[in-house]
């Protein structure tokens, strides 16, 4: 959740920097607070960004918009590092992949990041949440690992971490399995992306991926009302939370900038970048400064969503 203006948390900042014309506050609760200082100055670096670090995934979801499979490779967590030095301490990085878990450097990459200041979360799978347990939990322990995405998987696992989030697609999962839940839940709701298998299995399941994403819309009131609601921007265009706040400026408090705004999209396996994981221009790696610069571009000749 990003807050934004005149906002006030009452705690102190886990990181604190200047980003181009905005202050950035993070919190050890994932709560940001942006302060704009000078409009007209872009943000030189990202605030936060999706990274890739394999394309191996023995999962085989149906819905996989990064078509991760058994023959997936891993990226260079090594050059990724390199990548990464110049960024804001305090920079958000949510690791993913494929099952990211599976990469041989993955805890080595993850001490690294958080050794330069970085705040690295990791999305797993919640069929691979077991054999990953041992690992997540030294990691969240020693203070390496912050958030913890599980996406759902039958049940959600029975974790009492304070920052494990529950991931659930519009489109796909139902918003009946969170009647089984015995306690309100963080939940990260994803849109439904038509790239890679996801836009094979939108071609043949229309009407069932429709429905879902309409049942999604219709409970999301009720939903928001037990449960601690987050969202990414597709979720957003395709359930319009907007519709929830008696007041456009409490939203917009809310609300972390368009895809490419403070954002971007970096695959370690290509070695390559784009606005989001889920677009058809990626750019190669040249420095992270330079290739934000790019992604902002693309993101303002999109359409808003």
């Amino acid at each position: 959740m990003t807050v934004e203006a005149d906002s006030v948390v009452e705690r102190t900042p886990l990181h604190t920097y200047s980003n181009g014309g905005f202050e950035v506050q993070l919190y050890g609760d994932g709560t940001k607070v942006r302060r704009t200082v000078a409009q007209e100055i872009a943000p030189t670096l990202p605030e936060q960004f999706d990274l890739k670090v394999t394309n191996f995934c023995d999962g085989g979801c149906a819905w996989c918009h990064e078509d991760s499979t058994k023959k997936g490779s891993h990226g260079d967590l090594v050059a990724t590092l390199d990548l990464l030095r110049c960024l804001n301490p305090g920079t958000e990085v949510a690791i993913g992949g494929g099952d990211p878990l599976s990469h041989p450097d993955f805890a080595w990459f993850v001490r690294g990041a958080r050794g330069l200041g970085l705040v690295p979360s990791v999305t797993v799978n919640g069929r691979h949440f077991d054999r990953s347990r041992q690992v997540l939990e030294e990691l969240t322990s020693e203070g390496s690992l912050f958030g913890v995405g599980v996406s759902f998987y039958k049940k959600v696992p029975d974790w009492d971490w304070k920052h494990m989030v529950v991931h659930l697609i519009a489109g796909v999962d139902s918003p009946a399995v969170l009647d089984e839940a015995s306690r309100p839940l963080k939940l990260l709701l994803l849109g439904y992306k038509e790239f890679g298998r996801g836009k094979r299995m939108f071609s043949v399941k229309r009407q069932e991926v429709s429905e879902r994403i309409q049942q999604w819309y219709r409970e999301l009131p009720a939903i928001a009302r037990n449960h601690h609601v987050s969202m990414d921007n597709l979720a957003i265009a395709q359930l319009q939370p907007r519709r929830l706040f008696t007041s456009e400026a409490d939203y917009l408090r809310r609300h972390m900038g368009e895809e490419g705004s403070f954002s971007m999209y970096i695959d370690a396996v290509t070695k390559t970048f784009g606005v989001s994981s889920y677009g058809d221009t990626r750019l190669p790696w040249t420095n992270l400064a330079d290739m934000f610069a790019q992604v902002r571009a693309l993101a303002k000749e999109q359409p808003e969503a």
